[in-house]
């Protein structure tokens, strides 16, 4: 065989293989695309799940936020009513005509000991109506005007106090009403 054939014998084995080798990698390449479009449409698919997680969850927390938001303003809105019913109440207290004022005095008076010696404190527009409820009442204290409060009376002595103001008397109320108030209100 001469030298020739021989290297055209080499070149066409050589072709040959050459083919089976691009075909092989041709074969390999197809099936590596197809694993990574696979893998990419997973990776797709998990990314889009989780994103509507997010924004599932997102939302979530955006509409829990607005509901406690929407929640405390309420509640203030109706604490501010309850407040703004005992501030009518006080209001009204103190803008009674006189001689109602010096009956709702005595009534207070009633339980204050009849021999109790003390200051009495008085609004100083309050003082002579206030004279002339403790003198119904049986008490000879003197009153000392004050502005440090609008209604009723503070009367102190070596031991005690009793504070008998309208704004403290009304204080009091609405720690044991203000719940009761609130179901008149808002049912």
């Amino acid at each position: 065989m001469p030298i020739s054939d021989i290297t055209d014998k080499i070149i066409e084995d050589a072709k040959k293989e050459a083919g089976y080798i691009i075909d092989a990698a041709k074969v390999k390449a197809d099936e590596i695309e197809k694993r990574t479009e696979r893998k990419k449409k997973d990776i797709i698919k998990e990314s889009e799940s989780n994103l509507q997680k997010t924004i599932l969850e997102n939302k979530r927390r955006v509409v829990s936020a607005a509901n406690q938001e929407v929640k405390l303003r309420v509640d203030n809105t109706k604490r501010e009513k309850v407040d703004e019913v005992f501030d009518t109440a006080l209001k009204n207290i103190l803008s009674l005509p006189d001689e109602e004022y010096k009956t709702l005095l005595k009534g207070l008076l009633k339980n204050i000991p009849k021999d109790v010696e003390g200051e009495v404190f008085a609004p100083k527009e309050k003082v002579a109506i206030t004279k002339e409820a403790l003198k119904a009442a049986g008490l000879k204290n003197i009153v000392t005007p004050t502005d440090k409060f609008k209604g009723g009376i503070v009367i102190t002595g070596k031991d005690f106090e009793y504070n008998l103001t309208f704004e403290n008397i009304l204080a009091d109320k609405k720690n044991s009403l203000e719940v009761e108030v609130a179901k008149i209100l808002f049912g």
